[in-house]
């Protein structure tokens, strides 16, 4: 397993609580720090707030989506390496995440190698564009 660089700071976004917290706890496990938003707006409210070194949300959220969420952190200036994560990959939703300053776009479930080596990558070289797509070891 790919480990962490210690008190790196994640932000996980998804409104399915117990899968974002999964996630965290993975995380945590690994040397991060994180944070659960259960929504875009708790996200972007939680910005200001704290400094984050990436990003990794769900696609399909209530009120803004992960693209629209990325977005509006990279109009603020803030360059956050961003990763997507969506039940669906379709080559529209990819490209949204992409667009929108995605580098990596990982399909659910979850793979969680999958995660932690697409994790380490962006936050390695600032997310180059790419689309990851393994099956095992889900969340």
């Amino acid at each position: 397993m790919v480990q962490a660089p210690h008190l790196l700071r994640i932000l996980v976004v998804d409104d399915h609580v117990e899968l974002a917290e999964n996630i965290a706890e993975i995380l945590d496990g690994q040397g991060y720090y994180t944070e659960v938003a259960e929504s875009a707006e708790q996200a972007l409210a939680c910005l200001p707030k704290q400094a984050f070194d990436a990003l990794i949300t769900d696609f399909r959220l209530p009120g803004l989506n992960g693209a629209e969420l990325i977005a509006a952190v990279h109009q603020h200036g803030n360059t956050l390496p961003c990763l997507v994560m969506s039940a669906f990959t379709d080559q529209e939703t990819v490209e949204q995440a992409r667009t929108a300053g995605a580098g990596v776009v990982l399909p659910k479930p979850v793979n969680i190698q999958a995660l932690l080596v697409a994790l380490h990558q962006i936050l390695e070289t600032g997310a180059d564009a790419a689309l990851v797509s393994t099956k095992p070891a889900t969340v």
